[in-house]
Formats: structure tokens, sequence, C-alpha cells
């Protein structure tokens, strides 16, 4: 069974203002929306499979209709800026409407709040139009609140403009800020809104189907999903070993391209560069730059993709600095991502404690994978993580290792039989993993690997990007006490998916077809009966982390599947760990106390988490710069000082430091587990002597 990531959130409608159309432009009047019967047909089939299918087997109602319609004007208007208060309580018609539109295929309600909230388009937008041609200068002192989650819709219309043309002011501003003059700003803007309102006046019926469709499945629970078969196609290619790109996956967050994460092996993981939330504002294109702000994903993969070899400049905005961030830009090669570099790597470390020296095995695993091809072949080598670990640990065993470190940060998962597979190759035998269906069926899935192949200390890294899969080999890790998980709390994703090409369920054959859904149909266990689902898997010793929980995982998305847990099956666990698990963490807090790089670490940490909260910032040139040039040099200074003072040479990489600092504690940690065990065996084999004697 393949563990399913939704990486391509489908198309969500941006925030972003935009002119008129001359009355010349064909496409600038956008037409009426009618019930097509294909249309019609679709959604009842989505519907029925949907309810049939999904884990929570959930009835499409007047209960459901309500958080559906409520889901369709969020997809709309995210951040309540395009809607009044008096639009949202005209919506309330329908309220008990959207479940017989999805059973029916009556589609009126559907295309009725569509066609208003097309309208609000043009009258925000038409407003921003103004503010752009009137702005000439930066020298009010207006802030502007660039992260609202509290926002409200609006009655009064003077408000609604009022917060409009703070925006356009920001973005106008943020172009000029980033180096381009008033007047090129003003175009860049232009262009930009341009390109909105055209995309929006040219959805047809079945690209406002595909948004309120995906609403529905976003109420059943955030990894489920309706592609079109465009979308379905370019699903296909993404997760093809063939593809050509830079290997990154894509969602539409507000204006914004998002990255969601790196596929391993890819020319933008290998990189280094680009990191996940960071986001995509321009693509070059024969030394001209793009403004892809606002672009649908599904465009912007098309632009970004192209043959293996060909080089591809990005722009991009960094997460950690989101209201005020300067842009880079990143310069590509484009490759085919093939299974060899997506695969576990390993290396040795050898650490000198009180005068000895401790070799400490590290293994890598970016994702849980399998050559397809060659296991049908039926090659009895093919690729895939159980086979390349176990060669690895083969290999450091003959070298001579003390300890093993198995590194799933930023893995995202993939293969459930390889997450069996891999835990099997470390405990001798017993349950890895449940899982549970609709129908509360239960099915254990076993240790498939009789013994296991390395018997010394093991420990799993862990942190917020790491999930599904990777969940389910910690998880197991930790249960049976045959190692110690280090690192930051996981992801959460404790849910299995399932592909369902309409095509094939459908009764009438399409011309166009009729795309996929992705469903949720089971959800994980651990041996233990505690479910992954929201929590996940909780270090034995955690470490610090820049990635913020508040926005990384499984619990921050809407519409979530709760955790639960079932019945602990019967296992055995390592008592001689669980004794010395309070030794390691008291060791590690000792250190940490006395540790100033770490100490060091967590003061950044803090730094960037009180800089979170700030959500103001000022419309005014001068201030603006001035704040974002001394916030940098302030950074750059205390980084560059406080480095010198550890003993670090000048511009030194940040980064580098924070991972070489995380995992020196890792090989501490490693350490004091290497000794506890032959302290245990040394007192066990005295306690023998002495029964002897």
């Amino acid at each position: 069974m393949v563990i399913l990531l939704k990486f391509i959130i489908p198309l969500v409608i941006v925030l972003t203002p935009l002119e008129l159309y001359s009355d010349s432009d064909q496409h600038s009047v956008p037409k009426i929306l009618e019930l097509d019967a294909e249309d019609a047909y679709l959604t009842r089939l989505v519907t029925a499979i949907s309810e049939r299918a999904h884990y929570s087997q959930s009835s499409t109602n007047n209960e459901s209709s309500i958080k559906i319609l409520n889901e369709y004007i969020n997809t709309l208007d995210r951040n309540k800026m395009y809607f009044s208060q008096t639009d949202i309580t005209y919506f309330q018609r329908y309220k008990y409407e959207l479940d017989d539109s999805l059973r029916d295929g009556q589609l009126k309600p559907v295309f009725d709040i569509f066609s208003t909230y097309r309208l609000r388009v043009q009258q925000r937008l038409d407003h921003s139009l103004q503010v752009i041609t009137k702005t000439n200068d930066f020298e009010s002192d207006d802030v502007f609140r660039f992260r609202n989650t509290k926002n409200k819709w609006k009655y009064d219309e003077d408000i609604i403009n009022a917060e409009w043309t703070k925006k356009t002011i920001n973005d106008l501003l943020s172009l000029v800020i980033a180096g381009q003059d008033i007047e090129a700003a003003k175009e860049t803007l232009r262009k930009r809104y341009l390109r909105f309102i055209k995309r929006i006046n040219d959805y047809n019926e079945q690209d406002v189907l595909n948004i309120f469709l995906n609403a529905y499945m976003n109420h059943l629970d955030p990894h489920s999903s309706y592609l079109n078969p465009s979308e379905a196609e370019e699903y296909e290619i993404q997760t093809s070993l063939s593809y050509q790109g830079i290997g990154a996956r894509l969602q539409t967050n507000d204006d914004f391209i998002q990255i969601v994460d790196l596929i391993p092996g890819g020319p933008a993981f290998k990189d280094g560069t680009i990191k996940p939330l960071d986001k995509i504002i321009g693509v070059y294109d024969d030394e001209k730059i793009i403004d892809v702000i606002g672009w649908d994903v599904n465009e912007v993969v098309k632009l970004i993709r192209g043959p293996k070899g060909s080089v591809i400049t990005l722009k991009i905005l960094p997460s950690s600095q989101e209201g005020d961030a300067m842009p880079y830009e990143v310069t590509l090669t484009r490759d085919e991502i093939s299974l060899e570099e997506q695969a576990a790597s390993s290396f040795i470390k050898t650490i000198n404690d009180n005068d000895h020296d401790y070799q400490i095995g590290v293994i890598k695993i970016p994702g849980f994978y399998q050559d397809y091809a060659a296991r049908r072949r039926g090659d009895q080598d093919y690729k895939s993580t159980t086979s390349d670990v176990r060669r690895i640990v083969n290999e450091f065993k003959e070298i001579g290792i003390d300890a093993l470190v198995i590194d799933l940060r930023g893995n995202s998962g993939g293969l459930l039989d390889e997450a069996t597979g891999l835990t099997g190759l470390f405990i001798d035998e017993g349950p890895v993993v449940q899982l549970k269906d609709m129908e509360d069926n239960i099915e254990v899935i076993d240790d498939p690997i009789p013994g296991n192949i390395y018997d010394g200390p093991i420990s799993v890294v862990i942190d917020r990007f790491s999930a599904s899969a990777s969940e389910i080999f910690a998880a197991a890790i930790q249960d049976y006490s045959r190692g110690l998980v280090i690192g930051q709390k996981s992801f959460g994703k404790g849910s299995v998916q399932n592909l369902y090409p309409l095509d094939r369920y459908s009764r009438y054959k399409s011309e166009r077809g009729f795309g996929q859904l992705t469903l949720t149909i089971a959800k994980f266990y651990r041996v233990n009966g505690s479910g992954t689902q929201n929590k996940g898997v909780i270090p034995d010793i955690t470490l610090p982390s820049f990635i913020d929980e508040s926005l990384v995982g499984e619990e921050n998305k809407d519409n979530t599947l709760p955790w639960d847990q079932i019945i602990s099956l019967n296992y055995l666990k390592d008592s001689s760990l669980e004794i010395t698990k309070n030794i390691l963490a008291n060791n590690h807090q000792i250190r940490e106390k006395d540790n100033p790089a770490i100490q060091y670490i967590n003061d950044e940490i803090a730094y960037f988490e009180k800089e979170s909260e700030v959500d103001l910032i000022t419309l005014n040139y001068d201030k603006r710069l001035q704040r974002r040039n001394s916030k940098q040099e302030e950074v750059e200074n205390r980084r560059n000082q406080k480095l010198s003072e550890l003993g670090y040479t000048d511009n030194y990489d940040f980064d580098d430091f924070r991972d070489e600092t995380i995992l020196n504690e890792v090989y501490l940690v490693m350490i004091d587990m290497i000794i506890q065990k032959h302290q245990s065996a040394s007192s066990l084999t005295s306690t023998n002597l002495q029964k002897k004697s």
C-alpha cells in the first residue's frame, strides 16, 4: 500500500488587485455559468464515491451542507477581503442546499456564490487600480497588517476599501524596496492584477466546479482532494521517476506559490538554498523576470518544468521574513530525478570523548522508496530503502561501529512496505503498525524480516517535516524501546490515502475525462494502540529546531481527523533502555545548559519567534528600508560575533553551524547510550559471577 501525501493543493483563489479590461477585450466579459449535464453527473459521482469510500463515511446532509458552504466561501476568500458581511448573510440561504447540489448535480447555488465573488473581485481591484494611479510616494505613517489570522468580514464598504488601499500600497512598496523604481513597480502590479482578473473572468463551469468539489473534499479532511483531468495528468508527471524539473512540490498559499517540500535528489534539494515554506515570486525567461504572484500553481509548474540540462533562475521570498522580506535569486539546472539520487546515504563520524574514540554510523534516509519496475521484472536485488539500509549496516559492521544514527529529518514518507521492512531490520519479531479502516476493521502488519541485523545502540532523529512512513518507523522503534527518538515532534500525519481514477468508476464515457479523487481510507496506530494522527511522535530527547510547530504539522490544518487510540498489542520492550532513558535525558539537559552553541541556537529561535508575532509593517519607505536594513545588519552582526566567540571562522554559514551543533549533541547522546549499555552488560556479568560463586 502506498502512503500518499497530497502535494499539490488544487486551484485556490488568490487575493491580488487587478486592472479592469477595456471593452475591446473579448475576454473581459465573464461568461454566464450554466448547468452542464456532464458536470452534474461528475458531482454525483464524486459524492457517491466519497460517501462510500472516505474513512469518516460522512453523509451529505443538511448538517454537512453548512460545513461545505463555509469551506467553499473560505476557499474563495480565505483572508476575508473580498466578500462583505452582507454577502455572507445572503449566502446563508444556501446553507441547506449544497448537499442537494452534490447529490442531484444542481449547481445554481455554487455558480451564484462564485458570480458574487467574481463581481466583488472586480469592485475591490478597481479600487486598487485607482490607488496605484494616485500613489507617487511612500511618505505616509500608516501601517499595514500583513498577517491577520483573526480577520472578519465587514459590513462597511469604506472599511473594506481602506484595507485594500493599504494592501495595494504595501504590494507596490514591496516591489520598490526590492529594487524597482516606482513606475516599473506600478507596471508590474498592473500586469499582475490584469492577469488575475483575466483568469477569474475566464473561469468556466468546470473551473468553478473544481473549486467547489475541493471545498467539499477539504471539509472531509485536508488530505482528500479532487483533481480534474489536467491536474491528474500533472500529478502523474510529478510522481513519475522520469520527471524533469527542479524537484519541488508546490501549492497555492494566498497570493503566492509556496514550496511544500523538496524531492530528495532533485536539483533544489541538492542545491540546499530553497527551504520548505519559501515562496516563488518570479521566474526568469530569456533574461526577463516573469512575476508569478497570483498565478495558478499548475501554470507555474509548467513554467518551471523543462528539459534535463536546461537552466532556470527563480526569485524566492524567504518564509522567515514574511512581513519585510528581501527576495533572493537561485539558479538551478533542471535534471531528471532518479531513484538513485533519492536513496539512503551514509557516513561514519569519529568522536573522541575522554580519550576514547567512538565510531558512530549515520544513515540519512530522505524517503521510503522502492524500484517498482525492477521488482516487477523479478530482480532479486531491486533498489529499496530496506535493501539499501541493510547493505549500509552490513558495511558499517565490517568496518566496526559503536552505535547507529538513522536520520529521518525532512523525510515526508513514502511506501508502507518499506517502513515496515526497515523496522523489521532492527526488531527481532512482532507487530509494526496497525491500520483501522472506516468499518473499524483492524489490520496488524507484522515484522516481515526475521531477526535483526544490528543489536547495538540506535537513535532515530526526526523533525516537524518527518511524516507518515517516517512516523511509523520512529514510533515502532520507540514503542519497542529498541532505540531512542531524538529531535522535534513529528508532523502527525496518521492517515492513509487511496487514488480513485473516476473514469474507471463511471458508467458513462467522457471525452474530456472526469479526473481522479484522493480519499483518506484508513488511519495508522502504533503497536501500543495510540494514533499518530495529529499527535505525531514525541521524541524521548528534544533538540532545538527553527521549524515553527504552529505553522507546520497536521494539527494546524483545518478539518483534520481526530486523534484516538485502539487496543494495545502484545510486543516485547527492551527493558534495559527503558531504565536508562531518564539517565540519558538528564545528561542531555545538563549538557544543554552548559553548551554555549545550543544556548545560542535557542536564543536565535526565541528571536525569530518574537519576530513572527509582529503583524504590522510601516508603509513609509524610509522607515521600512531603515527597519529592514537594521534588522539584517543586527542579525548578521550578532551571528558573526557569536560564531566568532564560539571559535568559528569569519562568515561561517549559520545553517551549517546549526546542523553541526544538533548532530554533535546526537553523537553525545549516543556515547551516553554506549556507556550505559556497557555498564549494564558489566553489571549483569558481575551479578552472574556472584551467583555462580
